[in-house]
């Protein structure tokens, strides 16, 4: 039967069993709703084939656009097997079949570097024109607007710019034509000439700005000669709101997510291989630590000599101790709260620089327990910056002072001008970025690795560049990929592996294995291949005759056979598109953290291997960070380390019944406490506790844990968990309040017995009255004594039952604000098992919105958190609900410190609302006083709150899944 030539694709078919998210996914969703439709899975899951079966079941002529050339090609194979006819696909752009494969990069030619500023600049003469402009008139308003006022001018183009993304898919097929080169038009030209209907984009997170402006076009094209084009989007990854324009390229283009396949979900079919997120620490080099140690000395001079003493000192008490109405006030609590309330950021930093430089000034005394720390590298140059500017520039006596805080700043990586301060390039970041210690790491855990796993190890280490400059510290030669391989062939513990370099340039072999692996590449590229010495490096050879894409398929078919273990490549190569099955061990020395780079990197270890039906996966993060001994605060390689799990889901170490998003799934509560303490340089805290290889986890544990084929409901869902020392009551002023309670409550109770033994015995005849009233009277005052003991003992004993209740009135405050659906859910806390150093309290809020479930989150950490800026806070153990335990605890109050916890801002914008939440807290938990603070400029309040926090444990934000 001949195909319909309306319906092409119409009778391809796949002859295959279909996983089950895939039909979940061809079943949900309709290829003739007249919407685009955006399929969300991981590497490895199958979207080529669910996007070849959707567009097969629309049956028209189709176009796939495909981030690399590599990636093309899988389509291109992976059509011609569903068509059962090589000529129906193509991947020319030169001759489009029924289905034809590009990359982004074959359309993706603009004529112009801003094409989306010229379009903006055109929709803005379109609203001067009706204005009752001229045409003439707005191009000579607006051009003169540009030479007067340029940054005014640049405002508007970008909000135009942005407005003109957000509806590129509607936009003038015209208009945008007019933006693209010849070469892109002459393209969109053959594809809508062979009626192209379908348009598939592939990895679709690629859409930058220029590639989704010709994507438009395309589709502007279609509509312009009178068909509905489908858009079908795959992706991996989600870019995030905070990226404006490529969210709005989604938006545009592409509409909301219509199904999203979780890789849990994948692993638990049994579709990817389960795995376990893992982290390496390393201590930077002896000669970088010397290269830091430098830096640190510099700027512990510039400190002493800027603001230990004379007009530095001065700057800092200044905006510590602000002036009021022209006038200081010796009444330095006040001052601070003034300060705190001017600018918060501002006051934090100079007050760590105060804790810092002068610890015995009387002020340092009094600052929040939050700032007694040293300030961070940010804040230290933002008051370097503010002092230059404010106190050093205007003085003409002062110019040298000024070129070498210039100069200082420089090393720092930021410029000094007279507009301000900028961050340039950070010596620091780069240093740990590409220290040798991380290569030296990533040799260590290749070695561990083997040791385990032996000839079924396969690893893929991943650099960013093959070569990238930066020699500070005494490093070895320029870092990336080169230098990591030439560290992998050197090291004793490695250079027993075969192993290859592969990068855009450069492909290299150790010399002890090139004699074995030679033959085999000449045989798969059917040319002569020689291998040349390497001047710098007498260990590897560099091999000639073979470049581009193939080798990095001939790489993967080695891995496979066995001819190699270890492949050495950079992110640009290997982070997408690759497909080796047998790779099971992942070293990322990369700097990337962003969700696509992980996601992608991740995916190259979780295809099943036929080889081996138990696969399992370790993903190794290697971590730089600075020893506690060094006087270095900046620590970027933590930063990196939690921005890059951040959306990685893992089984959570501490509980591994669960799949949890973040650094629980690679860190375990131990570890997390003691990168901590790193960070916090707690004297004895070593990097070496965090992430170490002397206890890697089994893969055949990491297996059975994922309970593959197991039954799951699919379900992300948000939690929140404290954590709390078990032993400690959850208020440090429990303990004594309790006591308190207890003292008064027994005291009553036996004054009320005397009263009534002497009144019987004193006067027997009027007894009954006097005995009365002493008994009335003191249970009066016996009662509420005895609910404030009770309560306190909850509170001491039973932390569990304490965080319900927490949890049971800020949810009850949240609903009277006006933030919360209460009728949606209820909080429920479930407390794990005790662990060695941590309990922790699950708070989750069942059948609550997401957005009711993140302003509950949000609240609860604010509640658990140190004293920030709040409108009201809540002192605990002090006042009560009744005379006889505000008379108790007040008595005693003064023997014991005051402590405080932030009401979260969404229960203190309404006085009456967080009046509500004290009583009921009152109610339900125990004594506490609201207090109402920042209603004077100079609050003692606020600052004795910062200085006493009231809250043992802390609170953190979860996503799970099941």
């Amino acid at each position: 039967m001949r195909p319909d030539p309306a319906r092409p694709l119409a009778g391809w078919t796949f002859d295959g069993t279909l996983r089950a998210y895939q039909a979940a996914a061809l079943r949900r969703v309709d290829v003739d709703a007249g919407e685009p439709l955006h399929l969300v899975a991981p590497p490895g899951s199958g979207k080529t084939l669910v996007g070849l079966l959707l567009a097969a079941r629309r049956g028209k002529k189709t176009v796939v656009f495909a981030p690399t050339l590599a990636i093309r090609d899988q389509w291109v194979t992976a059509a011609r097997a569903l068509a059962h006819d090589d000529a129906a696909v193509s991947g020319d752009p030169t001759a489009p079949a029924d289905l034809t494969a590009l990359t982004y990069q074959s359309i993706s030619v603009l004529d112009s570097a801003s094409p989306f500023a010229d379009l903006a600049r055109g929709r803005w003469l379109e609203e001067l024109e009706a204005d009752d402009r001229s045409p003439d008139a707005a191009i000579v308003w607006l051009d003169a607007l540009a030479e007067s006022n340029p940054a005014a001018y640049r405002r508007g183009i970008r909000a135009r710019a942005r407005a003109v993304r957000r509806t590129l898919s509607r936009e003038d097929a015209t208009v945008l034509a007019a933006a693209l080169h010849p070469n892109a038009r002459d393209l969109i030209d053959r594809l809508v000439a062979g009626g192209v209907e379908t348009i598939v984009l592939d990895e679709c997170h690629h859409l930058l700005d220029h590639w989704a402006l010709v994507v438009a076009a395309l589709i502007a094209r279609l509509r312009a000669a009178g068909r509905e084009p489908l858009v079908i989007g795959l992706t991996a990854t989600l870019p995030t709101p905070d990226d404006a324009d490529e969210y709005d390229n989604y938006i545009s283009l592409l509409g909301e997510v219509d199904l999203e396949v979780p890789v849990p979900a994948v692993v638990r079919e049994g579709d990817l291989a389960p795995y376990r997120e893992l982290v390496h620490v390393v201590e930077p080099t002896a000669e970088e630590r010397l290269f830091l140690s430098a830096h640190a000395e510099a700027l512990g001079v510039a400190l002493r000599t800027s603001f230990a003493v004379g007009s530095g000192r001065a700057s800092l008490l200044g905006i510590l101790q602000p002036a009021v109405d022209g006038a200081r006030v010796d009444d330095i609590d006040g001052g601070l709260a003034a300060a705190f309330v001017a600018d918060f950021a501002g006051a934090e930093a100079a007050a760590a620089m105060l804790f810092l430089v002068a610890p015995d000034d009387p002020v340092t005394a009094h600052l929040p327990e939050f700032a007694r720390r040293p300030p961070t590298t940010d804040e230290t140059l933002r008051l370097l910056g503010r002092f230059a500017l404010d106190q050093v520039l205007p003085d003409p006596a002062r110019t040298q002072e000024w070129q070498r805080l210039r100069a200082l700043l420089a090393d720092f990586g930021y410029a000094l001008t007279d507009k301000g301060v900028r961050r340039t390039r950070d010596p620091i970041d780069s240093v740990l970025t590409s220290s040798l210690a991380k290569d030296q790491g990533a040799c260590d855990i290749i070695a561990a690795e083997h040791a385990v796993m032996g000839e079924r190890l396969c690893a893929l280490v991943v650099t960013d560049f093959a070569r990238h400059g930066n020699v500070h510290g005494g490093l070895l030669g320029a870092a990336g990929a080169v230098r990591t391989f030439s560290v992998l062939a050197a090291d004793a513990a490695t250079a027993a592996l075969p192993a290859m370099l592969v990068t855009s340039s450069t492909v290299r072999l150790s010399r002890r294995h090139a004699p074995a692996v030679l033959p085999a590449l000449v045989s798969q590229f059917g040319v002569e291949v020689t291998a040349v010495p390497v001047d710098d490096d007498p260990s590897v050879l560099e091999v000639r005759g073979i470049a581009g894409a193939g080798i990095v398929s001939a790489a993967a078919r080695l891995l496979s056979a066995g001819r190699l273990q270890v492949v050495v490549g950079t992110r640009g190569l290997f982070g997408e598109g690759w497909d080796c099955p047998r790779v099971n061990t992942l070293v990322d020395l990369t700097a990337a953290a962003g969700d696509a780079a992980m996601q992608q990197l991740r995916g190259r270890t979780l295809r099943l291997d036929p080889s081996w039906a138990e696969k399992t996966a370790h993903n190794w993060t290697v971590t730089a960070l600075i020893p506690t001994h060094l006087s270095v605060e900046a620590q970027p390689d933590a930063t990196r380390l939690r921005r890059k799990h951040a959306r990685l889901w893992g089984v959570d170490v501490d509980d591994p019944a669960r799949v949890v998003r973040g650094l629980s799934g690679a860190l375990d509560h131990a570890r997390r406490r003691a990168l901590t303490d790193v960070l916090a340089k707690v004297p004895g805290a070593s990097p070496a506790a965090i992430g170490s290889l002397r206890s890697i986890p089994s893969r055949a544990e990491t297996r059975d844990l994922w309970r593959i084929g197991d039954r799951y409901d699919d379900i992300e869902e948000e939690t929140f968990v404290v954590e709390h020392r078990p032993g400690f009551p959850l208020f440090p002023t429990s303990v004594s309040a309790t006591r308190t309670a207890a003292t008064a409550f027994l005291g009553t109770v036996g004054a009320t017995g005397v009263a009534v033994s002497g009144a019987i015995a004193l006067v027997p005849d009027a007894a009954p009255p006097f005995a009365g009233a002493a008994l009335l009277a003191g249970g009066l005052a016996a009662l509420p004594l005895g609910g404030a003991w009770r309560q306190g003992r909850r509170r001491v004993h039973d932390p569990a039952a304490t965080v319900q209740r927490m949890a049971e009135v800020l949810w009850a405050a949240l609903g009277e604000a006006g933030r919360v659906a209460v009728g949606e859910g209820a909080p429920l806390v479930v407390p794990s098992d005790p662990l060695a150093a941590v309990q922790r309290f699950d708070v989750s809020i069942p059948h609550a919105d997401p957005a009711d479930r993140a302003a509950f989150g949000q609240a609860l950490i604010e509640l658990c958190a140190p004293v920030r800026a709040p409108r009201f806070v809540l002192e605990i153990d002090r006042g009560g609900r009744s005379a006889p335990v505000r008379a108790a605890l007040g008595l005693t109050g003064g023997l014991r410190p005051r402590r405080f916890l932030a009401v979260p801002a969404d229960v203190g914008r309404r006085r009456e609302v967080a009046h509500r939440f004290a009583q009921e807290w009152q109610r339900r938990i125990g004594p506490a006083t609201l207090h109402e603070v920042g209603l004077t400029t100079r609050d003692p309040v606020i600052s004795e709150a910062r200085r006493a926090g009231a809250f043992s444990g802390a609170a953190r934000s979860m996503v799970r899944w099941s």
